[in-house]
């Protein structure tokens, strides 16, 4: 069996195009980020319905295991507008993401186009890639407006993030921390990289044969990619 933690197990003479998540994935999940999100999230939920913070809780995890995000099944089961959920969920502190030298260094050596390809908004994304040294690298963002606010894993989100990035799958990676959001990406012909974390979602919709690469440590895992390059 192929070790999928070696970077040297990447071919990347056939990659043109680098698409990456941003939560947990650009950045370390034990920063906690997404749980200010998430804390927002259920307020939101208990401000809506007037009802408790646990019924919150609750009614936020029966929307995200159905619809793939909490916005998806408050559009689909109540109609609500995104645009000021949004603004409000993602009003938070970037102050505690920092700079990660090893991994910059690396997008910065690695060959071919990046993206980002997010569940949230381009603002949120451009709030985040200024904390972490990372404004204006990469080529071009996909958000969840682009999305027609479908998240993913839904499928018809990656054929428009193709067609917006203009890329060929047969010749792209993505790298993404939910194991499941890596399904359609491997589907359609991406080659894939998983950032497993400690998240209780990480695992979620994890199948082996769509996973391609492991990359425990993802500034490491790039670093190792790039020494090859250079090799």
């Amino acid at each position: 069996m192929i070790n999928k933690i070696n970077p040297k197990n990447l071919n990347i003479e056939n990659l043109k195009s680098w698409v990456f998540d941003l939560d947990n994935t650009l950045y370390p999940w034990r920063l906690n980020l997404f749980s200010q999100v998430d804390e927002k999230m259920a307020l939101y939920i208990s401000n809506m319905f007037d009802i408790s913070h646990q019924e919150a809780k609750k009614k936020q995890k029966h929307f995200f295991q159905k619809y793939g995000t909490t916005l998806r099944g408050l559009m689909s089961e109540h109609d609500i507008l995104p645009y000021d959920y949004l603004n409000f969920v993602h009003d938070i502190d970037f102050t505690i993401l920092n700079v990660d030298e090893t991994l910059n260094d690396a997008l910065k050596k690695l060959p071919g186009d990046q993206f980002i390809y997010t569940n949230a908004s381009t603002e949120y994304a451009h709030n985040v890639l200024d904390r972490i040294g990372l404004s204006g690298h990469f080529k071009d963002i996909f958000d969840i407006h682009d999305a027609d606010f479908l998240p993913k894993p839904d499928i018809r989100s990656y054929h428009k993030m193709v067609d917006k990035f203009a890329i060929d799958p047969q010749q792209s990676i993505m790298v993404e921390d939910i194991a499941g959001n890596l399904n359609p990406a491997a589907e359609i012909g991406m080659t894939t990289v998983w950032v497993p974390t400690d998240t209780q979602w990480s695992d979620r919709g994890h199948r082996e044969k769509n996973i391609h690469h492991i990359a425990t440590d993802l500034p490491q895992w790039l670093k190792g990619v790039t020494e090859g390059l250079e090799a």
